[in-house]
């Protein structure tokens, strides 16, 4: 490999930090670099944290010899070594840009001057705290942008693993659950002395033509929906514990309370306290929102203090500003699913029997993984969440993910 080639790897981030720092380098600003495996890169980017990170340095760049930057905490003191670049602490992308100028100089046999260290030293911590939340934004105004571009079905193959996870339990199984759980219930009926009409068994079903080729939710999409959490036992209170969380200050209630009262009065409500417009209009059971999605989902998990977030009703006279409108529906389902993340709200319980009254349109909500199967099995029979994810033999994360967003919409019988 020539020197000169100007790739570089990772060592020593964050999980966060290296997310941003791989689409940063899969971008326009990265100076032409690109990541590699630490065995193949020309270069090193390593965060110097504490005592180990240094030695993890040292013995690099004594078995390569090749140049570095490494990222440090203002108050640490930097290392006396050579062929390498320092950055200070808060990590900017303007900093990030000037050391990788210096670096693309070092692998070409060019030693800059006053090279270490290259900081951010020189901006203010007004500008460093501005440089720091606009490359946050980017990165994440970019990951959004790829998981659009999934969604939309660039990648074919994603589309079908996507397809057969959405769609894993055979009909013929789904349809035998279902008998069941109906069979399930009239006996306890017959039990307790109720009587109720014979259960039908459920229809064979026909031959029909292959179900169409719905888009796949990206690998990040799922996390966003619904998480990462393993299975708990619910018996548990310790692990129970993990599952359930709390709405308060959060801005999800606020969005259902706003439908609430907007179709009580039949007058349009605003929320305060978002960086942004976000109204309901009740008389087009619509909102009309001036957030970018990237930034709302980021306020979907923020925690406002008291009094920080609010809601007023706006005249019909009064003028309201531009932004993009969304179905109530779909706007409350999305922010269920990205509030939630597989858990449960603290209102809502694994153990209580539901009835889904009708099946979600998943031509215009987000449909996350096996949420047909939960949807056709919740609408067969009064049953809890912890009986669907036993029957179905899914991961909670899906059934709670489902179960959330389908209660913020209406769609249980009371």
């Amino acid at each position: 490999m020539a020197l000169s080639e100007k790739t570089i790897a990772t060592l020593g981030f964050a999980a966060s930090e290296q997310s941003m720092l791989e689409v940063f380098f899969s971008g326009h600003s990265a100076q032409g670099f690109s990541l590699k495996p630490i065995s193949e890169a020309a270069s090193l980017l390593i965060d110097l944290k504490d005592a180990s990170g240094l030695s993890k340095l040292e013995n690099w760049h004594q078995s390569t010899g090749k140049p570095w930057i490494a990222v440090v905490g203002a108050d640490m003191e930097k290392p006396a070594m050579e062929a390498g670049i320092f950055i200070d602490r808060p990590l900017s992308m303007k900093a990030l840009q000037d050391a990788l100028h210096d670096l693309a100089r070092l692998l070409s046999g060019v030693r800059p001057e006053a090279v270490a260290p290259a900081s951010d030293a020189q901006l203010s911590d007004e500008d460093k705290a501005r440089e720091a939340a606009f490359a946050e934004w980017q990165a994440r105004k970019l990951r959004s942008s790829e998981a659009a571009s999934a969604w939309q079905g660039e990648h074919s193959h994603r589309e079908e693993e996507g397809l057969r996870s959405r769609f894993s339990v055979q009909r013929n199984e789904l349809n035998n659950l279902i008998l069941e759980a109906q069979k399930e219930i009239q006996a306890q009926q017959a039990k307790s002395g109720v009587t109720k009409t014979p259960v039908k068994p459920a229809p064979q079903a026909p031959v029909e033509p292959e179900a169409p080729q719905a888009p796949s939710m990206s690998a990040e999409m799922i996390m966003q929906c619904c998480g990462s959490l393993s299975d708990v036992n619910l018996d548990s209170t310790t692990e129970r514990r993990r599952v359930y969380f709390s709405l308060d200050g959060l801005l999800f209630p606020w969005v259902l309370r706003a439908v609430r009262e907007g179709n009580e009065t039949g007058k349009v409500q605003q929320i305060l306290g978002v960086p942004g417009a976000m109204f309901y209009l009740p008389a087009e059971k619509s909102f009309l929102v001036g957030i970018e999605s990237d930034l709302l989902l980021q306020l979907t998990r923020t925690r406002f203090g008291f009094d920080e977030i609010s809601l007023i009703e706006r005249g019909p006279d009064q003028e309201l500003p531009k932004g993009r409108r969304m179905d109530s529906d779909e706007l409350v389902w999305q922010l269920a699913l990205f509030t939630a993340k597989g858990r449960l709200p603290d209102t809502l319980s694994a153990e209580e029997p539901m009835l889904l009254k009708e099946m979600p349109d998943f031509e215009r909500l987000l449909e996350t993984p096996h949420a047909r199967s939960i949807a056709e099995l919740w609408q067969s029979q009064k049953l809890s969440a912890r009986n669907i994810v036993s029957m179905l033999g899914v991961s909670q994360r899906f059934v709670f993910s489902f179960m959330v967003a389908a209660d913020a919409i209406g769609l249980y019988r009371q």
